[in-house]
């Protein structure tokens, strides 16, 4: 899911927006997030200047990440915010139980009040195979906490093998990017008209769609497409 995140935060930034990423386990990479811009982009790097990276080494540092988001956002007005990796965090050993559940509980809670409050896109990027008692609990409570979920299947191992974005509740799935199959001169010439309509600040927007639509709902786009 990371790197949908990547390119969802690519395209953002290409729009002239901001966006938050809070990272929970030292995972994000600039690098990936300039790969997603064309190579005909001037300056991609000044637009890592509107990327605000929020960097929490232990459980608590995170959870005051998160607490001051709000703020943040409503001085930034980002239309995204990612947190990634929050469950991991929260397995340290050196915190107890109790004590995770307490503070991913008082997490999805601030979570929660900038989605709907702020109208903010807010992702969470966690694994949703639990390894362990602690971590199905948690998981369980983003879940029921989350309004929507986007779980990435994959056939095989094969890291080229074919990848697809299940949507929950609506269960829409597709695939994102849409693989490519045989690329015969009829069907380059069809993407090459497909990409001049596109629009570049649309989200895997379909073409024709309403550009009224936010952020969030583009993004959810994504679960419908190619079905």
């Amino acid at each position: 899911m990371r790197k949908y995140a990547e390119s969802w935060t690519a395209t953002a930034l290409r729009a002239g927006q901001n966006v938050h990423w809070i990272d929970g386990a030292s995972r994000i990479d600039p690098a990936r997030i300039l790969h997603h811009f064309p190579s005909t982009e001037p300056a991609a790097h000044e637009h890592l200047h509107r990327l605000f990276i929020g960097r929490g080494f232990t459980v608590h540092q995170l959870s005051s990440l998160v607490e001051r988001l709000a703020r943040e956002v409503s001085i930034t007005d980002a239309p995204l915010v990612i947190i990634d990796a929050p469950i991991a965090m929260h397995l340290d050993n050196q915190v107890g139980d109790h004590e995770a559940r307490c503070l991913m509980r008082r997490l999805m809670f601030e979570v929660k009040s900038i989605a709907q409050n702020q109208d903010v896109a807010v992702l969470l990027i966690t694994s949703h195979q639990a390894k362990s008692k602690r971590h199905q609990q948690l998981l369980t409570m983003v879940e029921r906490q989350a309004s929507r979920q986007l779980v990435e299947q994959r056939e095989g191992r094969n890291k080229n093998g074919r990848r697809w974005l299940t949507h929950s509740p609506s269960g829409l799935s597709g695939t994102w990017p849409n693989p490519l199959g045989a690329m015969t001169l009829t069907r380059t010439v069809e993407r090459l008209k497909k990409i001049k309509r596109q629009e570049t600040s649309s989200l895997c927007k379909p073409d024709g769609q309403d550009e009224a639509l936010s952020l969030g709902e583009q993004i959810i786009r994504c679960a419908q497409q190619a079905r």
